[in-house]
């Protein structure tokens, strides 16, 4: 950590020692002590300085210039406001902390903490990840914006499926495939491929341990819905197909899902370049923000609760992660306007889930004590 202050030396406050001149010795001492006149100008002597003006509380923040540029660039980009710096109190961290949730809660905030929860930071390096921290001093050139779950969302794709299946019966596998492949592209989602991964890997090991024949490994083939496994409808086909459904709740879920894949496309999603896969080269893969089963506590769900007792084994790597210089308005404007993208992939993705059937009374977050 940089020292932006630091003293050495005793500063008690102590009598000063006097040296009394020598006895029979008054020449001797005369010409070595000087006359108080000398030594002090005329006129009231010391005087106690005043302290009007002057603030009762002084601050010292590690890394303060490099944050107050952040801020700076910040305000010109458009994300805080100058609103942000008097709540703040003019403590430049505390104006970061401001800005970012006034941008948040301008971007879906509250809407997305219906069903997800999600922490993003702004940091000038990416140490809670590393094994080993940084040293060098906090550089506002560099920044990372990063978005990372601190448990995941649940939802029930089941009943949804069943009825879509009723209007077409290749509609299932493209709702899915269009539902899950938008969130993935930014957030990870643990569905039944992770699952099956799960199993495959599990019977990989128990293959080479004679005793492990008496091990049951979940069926999640029998846990997949069998329209899943039919081919996805091309977008033209899929346009065609939705003038030709009847029921109006599975044409509006088809709709959304539609809009919820645009959206997701009108970005891409980062990726980390070299020196940042080298900084994360010891992380864990990156922690669930939903899960996704086809019905409640089955087969996928049980592979997640088991999977879930790892994740922290080693730290795992964000969901998002986006370097950004903090110095550069078009740097900060570019990253934001990614971040924008994914707000508006999960207010979406909310609204999708709220009209799915099935999902009336899961309106909860996965791992949750409630």
């Amino acid at each position: 950590m940089p020292r932006l202050a630091e003293s050495h030396g005793n500063y008690s406050a102590r009598p000063p020692t006097v040296v009394a001149p020598a006895v029979g010795n008054a020449a001797l001492a005369s010409a070595w002590l000087a006359a108080p006149a000398h030594l002090m100008p005329p006129g009231s002597g010391l005087t106690v300085p005043r302290l009007d003006g002057i603030a009762i509380e002084q601050q010292l923040w590690d890394g303060e210039q490099a944050a107050a540029r952040v801020g700076s660039t910040l305000l010109k980009a458009g994300i805080g406001d100058a609103d942000d710096w008097r709540a703040a109190k003019r403590n430049p961290f505390q104006f970061l902390k401001n800005a970012l949730d006034r941008w948040a809660k301008a971007h879906g905030k509250a809407q997305i903490e219906e069903q997800f929860r999600l922490n993003l930071t702004l940091s000038t390096d990416l140490e809670s990840h590393c094994a080993t921290g940084r040293e060098a001093p906090a550089q506002a050139s560099q920044l990372f914006l990063t978005v990372e779950p601190s448990s995941a969302g649940y939802i029930v794709l089941g009943p949804t499926l069943r009825m879509l299946e009723a209007a077409h019966p290749r509609l299932p596998a493209t709702f899915a495939q269009l539902f899950l492949g938008a969130l993935n592209g930014w957030v990870r989602v643990y569905d039944h491929r992770d699952a099956q991964e799960r199993v495959d890997t599990r019977r990989e090991w128990y293959e080479s341990d004679p005793e492990s024949e008496m091990i049951e490994l979940p069926d999640i083939d029998r846990s997949t819905p069998r329209c899943m496994k039919r081919r996805v409808l091309s977008k033209k086909a899929l346009s065609q197909t939705l003038r030709k459904i009847r029921n109006r709740t599975a044409r509006r879920l088809i709709e959304q899902v539609a809009e919820l894949d645009r959206l997701s496309c009108q970005a891409e999603r980062p990726i980390p370049d070299e020196e940042v896969s080298a900084l994360l080269i010891d992380c864990g893969a990156p922690l669930p923000s939903l899960l996704a089963v086809f019905e409640p506590h089955d087969a996928i769900e049980g592979c997640f609760d088991e999977d879930a007792q790892g994740m922290y084994e080693v730290i795992p790597e964000p969901n998002l992660i986006l370097r950004l210089n903090g110095e550069d308005e078009q740097s900060v404007r570019e990253a934001f306007r990614v971040l924008a993208v994914l707000c508006e992939v999960l207010v979406c993705a909310i609204r999708l889930m709220k009209m799915m059937p099935g999902n009336e009374s899961l309106r909860r977050i996965h791992g949750d004590d409630a």
